[in-house]
């Protein structure tokens, strides 16, 4: 697949991403975070399984990474919302912006701990650019970022481990399709938590009852678009471009949100923040660019001439 063709649709995935997190701040007002969260994982893991079915494809094939599944499982799914879902309640809607911004980092850094990618400068340049973007663009007052919580370190702690999860994917793709790890992964994932929130908080789910027909529609778009849908392409995307270089478009995130936000919330985007959407969209250009590889081949090419 053309790297053209795979950053389309990592911008696509991060517009259903963004507009997710507006979807999230909906659904999750209704009723317990981790109920929802476990529910809508449920839902989409089901999604998957309904289209392999629909599609003919084989929802068990010989010699199946279980190993790598379950530490995609574990990391992505399980710590990644358990913390996520805590944390967020416990510290301010910038702070997680602005810790989900680090997130493309510490994938690149735990990809090139796993020799799964190689960093060079440009991606370096790319990543800092991103961050420096998010930063800009979600904070109006920077001592807010000098009161730390306990939530700022389990949102922390569901994006650094969710980072993992990024390079089993990638193993179990040179194995399995994307769509059936994703499959495979949210079922187990979700299926843990369904167990620890019946057993922990059964009454939550009460809260489905109440759900407007427009909170219904919602949290199936969340499910099916972001989840499932979203999930499964990025991770199609890991499986042709490595970990790092699809986690540097993760910025795109903030910029897809400031839109939902506006769209749907009916907030302002500000001079600030269209600067810092700017910024991470120069970090992700200079990220992709490979001007290294180019400017060897350039180099190559220059010496051939001169032979």
């Amino acid at each position: 697949m053309a790297n053209a063709k795979v950053y389309s649709i990592l911008v696509f995935v991060m517009f259903l991403w963004g507009m997710n997190v507006t979807w999230l701040k909906v659904i999750v007002s209704n009723g317990d975070p981790l109920t929802i969260q476990t529910a809508r994982i449920f839902l989409a893991a089901l999604t998957i399984f309904i289209i392999l079915k629909l599609t003919k494809q084989p929802l068990y094939v010989k010699g199946m990474p279980f190993k790598y599944i379950f530490i995609g499982c574990f990391f992505g799914v399980i710590c990644h919302h358990v913390f996520l879902a805590y944390g967020i309640v416990q510290t301010t809607a910038m702070k997680t912006a602005i810790i989900s911004g680090l997130s493309p980092l510490f994938t690149a850094l735990i990809a090139v701990l796993f020799k799964d990618t190689v960093m060079t400068k440009s991606k370096l340049i790319g990543f800092a650019l991103g961050g420096v973007g998010v930063l800009f663009a979600v904070v109006d007052d920077i001592t807010e970022l000098t009161n730390l919580q306990l939530g700022d370190f389990l949102v922390f702690m569901s994006f650094f481990l969710q980072a993992f999860s990024f390079i089993a994917i990638r193993r179990a793709t040179e194995v399995i399709s994307p769509m059936l790890m994703t499959g495979w992964m949210l079922l187990i994932g979700s299926s843990i938590l369904l167990i620890f929130t019946f057993a922990t908080s059964f009454r939550s789910y009460g809260a489905f009852v109440s759900f407007s027909p427009f909170i219904w529609l919602v949290f199936f778009m969340s499910a099916i678009l972001a989840t499932s849908i979203g999930h499964t392409l990025y991770n199609l995307c890991i499986k042709h471009i490595g970990a790092a270089e699809s986690a540097i478009f993760v910025n795109f995130n903030t910029i897809f949100a400031l839109i939902g936000a506006a769209l749907f919330l009916h907030e302002i985007i500000t001079l600030q923040q269209f600067i810092g959407s700017l910024i991470i969209i120069s970090g992700v250009i200079i990220g992709t660019s490979n001007l290294e590889e180019r400017l060897l081949q350039r180099k190559k090419n220059r010496d051939k001439l001169e032979c």
